[in-house]
């Protein structure tokens, strides 16, 4: 018996349990897979140490700085920062290079957005003010909806936006960042993403991971929540949420039930969908949240016997398979001469495919890109997430659940549930802050 039962060992879960811990309360943390992390894991596969994806700190974030702070995890111990964002475009084509920190890095960042004229005309940074000055108003002033019956592309013909900026502006925002190209992209996603890092604009920086995430930051998260008095076990899948007199008092895991009066479901979305289809049917307090779509994700992740780039930038590559790509061997993975990670958009063109042809289409571009990777591939992964992340498609945002649910003794947990930052990994600490206090009210 134990107070609160979280279901699922992301960084929403282990929000929740470290907030619901700090409250007092006993806490059992179950985990399907053999580590932390969920999106933001790291493992090795068949041999070769990889990531579930590429990810990014960005300097903006609150409450995941704050989580951290609460393990006694220093942020300056678990990563390095750096200014600058690079656009490339294939074939020799001219790049764009832009300073992203206006704080630590503020001449960089100005004569970004002012010089890179070889590669963005002045005309197509003058077509792009109306449409961010429009969206970001709609966003603050109007109803979701109004944006959420755009996608990016739509919005940006509406206002005007010329087609070389469309491509090398708007193509890494929504492929590079989210594996969706603008016309699959809903505006309201996008602008309450650039909207929601204005607050705090000032501190945008990028920091990437002295490691793997489950290695630097979730497995010193669960060290911390056992010193609270919290438990986490790994390997635990769990068959079925306990409902008795319709409130929920545990779950099923293997061969045995484990019981609590609060269990908080901080799974991605289509387990969580699983989970509560088999346990309340069609109850209408979860009719938004079934109807909910999901998106795949796609990464390729190549060891090398030499660094592909001279910089561990995050870089776009617009026009190419190759949404978003950085090389690692000085950060994440620096015990290797060299590391590329990449996230390869559109992924619906790759989730069915098998790994060598994964390869054999995204190595061509990344050739264009100007990546030194010929004769120095040493191997290659392909991670795939066929339903980890929740649609970013207009029409779907409104289907996204609160954390709180009518049912008594069950709240949900991760990024697709209602929070202003989305699917990001501020967006799942954020909804674990939610969910716990959720539970904390109720009891």
């Amino acid at each position: 018996m134990t107070d609160v039962i979280i279901v699922g060992g992301g960084l929403s879960g282990m929000s929740a349990a470290h907030e619901l811990a700090d409250a007092g309360l006993s806490v059992l943390l179950l985990e399907a897979k053999p580590y932390l992390g969920g999106r933001t894991s790291s493992w090795i596969e068949d041999g070769m140490p990889v990531e579930s994806g590429l990810h990014k700190y960005l300097g903006f974030y609150s409450a995941m700085p704050r989580l951290l702070k609460k393990a006694g995890i220093n942020l300056e111990d678990v990563l390095i920062w750096n200014s600058t964002l690079e656009i490339t475009l294939p074939d020799g084509q001219p790049s764009g290079e832009f300073g992203a920190a206006p704080l630590y890095s503020p001449l960089k960042t100005l004569w970004g957005g002012i010089g890179n004229n070889d590669f963005l005309s002045i005309r197509d940074k003058l077509s792009l003010m109306p449409f961010f000055a429009a969206g970001l108003w709609a966003y603050a002033t109007k109803d979701p909806l109004y944006l959420d019956q755009y996608s990016v592309a739509e919005f940006a013909q509406k206002y005007k936006v010329t087609a070389r900026a469309c491509e090398r502006v708007l193509i890494p925002l929504t492929a590079g960042l989210f594996f969706l190209m603008p016309e699959q992209y809903s505006a309201y996603v996008f602008f309450g993403i650039i909207g929601s890092a204005l607050k705090r604009g000032w501190q945008t920086r990028v920091g990437s991971f002295r490691g793997g995430m489950t290695e630097v930051m979730m497995n010193p998260l669960a060290v911390s929540l056992q010193k609270k008095g919290g438990e986490v076990r790994l390997n635990q899948m769990v068959a079925q949420i306990l409902v008795e007199d319709a409130r929920v008092v545990g779950v099923h895991v293997a061969d045995q039930d484990i019981r609590a009066p609060h269990v908080i479901l901080a799974t991605s979305l289509k387990p969580a969908q699983d989970l509560v289809r088999n346990t309340f049917g069609n109850h209408p307090a979860f009719v938004d949240m079934l109807q909910l779509q999901t998106m795949p994700a796609v990464t390729l992740q190549l060891e090398l016997s030499q660094p592909s780039k001279q910089q561990d930038w995050t870089t776009f590559g617009p026009t190419t398979v190759i949404g978003t790509y950085a090389e690692q061997s000085r950060t994440t993975f620096n015990q290797l001469p060299g590391r590329l990670s990449t996230i390869l958009s559109p992924p619906s063109e790759f989730i069915n495919q098998e790994p060598d042809q994964i390869y054999a289409r995204a190595y061509p571009d990344l050739l264009r890109l100007g990546l030194d990777i010929e004769d120095h591939v040493e191997r290659y992964r392909v991670i795939k997430h066929p339903y980890d992340f929740y649609a970013l498609t207009p029409g779907q945002d409104k289907l996204r659940p609160n954390q709180r649910t009518p049912i008594t003794g069950f709240t949900l947990a991760g990024d697709y549930t209602r929070q202003p930052f989305f699917a990001s990994m501020e967006g799942a600490v954020r909804s674990g802050v939610l969910a716990a206090e959720c539970v904390k009210e109720s009891l």
